[in-house]
């Protein structure tokens, strides 16, 4: 899909490709608390799964991304990984136009639901993804204690809700 250029703001949101996938592993380094997966990972979202991932850039800088996929076993779900914004595109409703921008892809024309797991302290995520369902005139459920803590080892103490936002509206047109 052809890169955005969002209302003359010089910031572009586009599909990602082989060559971000460094510059999204340094992103993500540079906002903190964002889990830092390996760079592979970092590669293969913006290869194999770079049609339902984003990055934002302006002047050749990456400032934000949105990692996800389709759900292998629940068709018609979009199940998001990770997103980050770094604070040189704060302030710009970035996560939600790259969603609905990923969203408004032809690999995802037929999904109705979106899926999210968020630790249980994250206000700022969960903000975020109830400005989404209200974007998509959508519903925003929340199932406590998805992931319990014990499955992450022993490193971490939060349990992930998962989130679901459903049904999203169609047709879609990115943003």
């Amino acid at each position: 899909m052809a890169s955005l250029d969002h209302a003359g703001q010089g910031m572009t949101i586009r599909q990602p490709t082989l060559e971000d996938s460094a510059s999204l592993h340094d992103l993500v380094r540079r906002i903190p608390p964002l889990a830092e997966n390996s760079v592979y990972c970092n590669l293969l979202h913006c290869t194999h799964f770079a049609e339902t991932c984003a990055v934002a850039e302006t002047q050749d800088e990456l400032v934000a991304f949105v990692t996800g996929y389709l759900h292998p076993k629940q068709p018609g779900t979009y199940f998001l990984w990770q997103i980050g914004v770094h604070e040189h595109g704060r302030g710009r409703k970035l996560p939600v136009r790259m969603i609905q921008h990923i969203l408004a892809r032809p690999i995802c024309h037929h999904v109705t639901t979106l899926e999210a797991t968020v630790s249980t302290t994250n206000s700022a995520s969960r903000a975020m993804f109830e400005s989404v369902a209200k974007a998509e005139g959508a519903q925003l459920d929340r199932y406590r204690g998805y992931y319990p803590p014990e499955v992450f080892g022993a490193d971490n103490t939060l349990a992930e809700d998962l989130l679901r936002i459903h049904p999203l509206s169609t047709p879609r047109q990115a943003r």
